[in-house]
């Protein structure tokens, strides 16, 4: 199968055949204009992982996550959990 689709790179190709992995997916709830949550949707959906977590933060959207205080102490709690478990 070909990873451009309808004239764009296709990040998600054979996602539900290659993303095996835990996966912890973080998005904010709050939409932006560039698709980052519904990617997120789509990638915890698609994912073949068994192991795998959407963590939705309220009131946050993806640009929230890297700068502002609470949602990135928030996305650092739960990567910190995540990466005990799983690494």
């Amino acid at each position: 199968m070909n990873i451009i689709r309808s004239g764009y790179f296709d990040a998600f190709h054979m996602i539900e055949q290659l993303l095996t992995v835990p996966l912890q997916v973080i998005i904010g709830n709050v939409q932006g204009a560039y698709g980052s949550y519904g990617d997120g949707l789509e990638l915890y959906e698609r994912a073949a992982s068994v192991h795998k977590d959407l963590f939705m933060i309220e009131g946050a959207s993806h640009y929230d996550l890297y700068d502002q205080l609470e949602p990135v102490n928030q996305t650092v709690d739960k990567l910190q959990a995540f990466y005990n478990e799983y690494l």
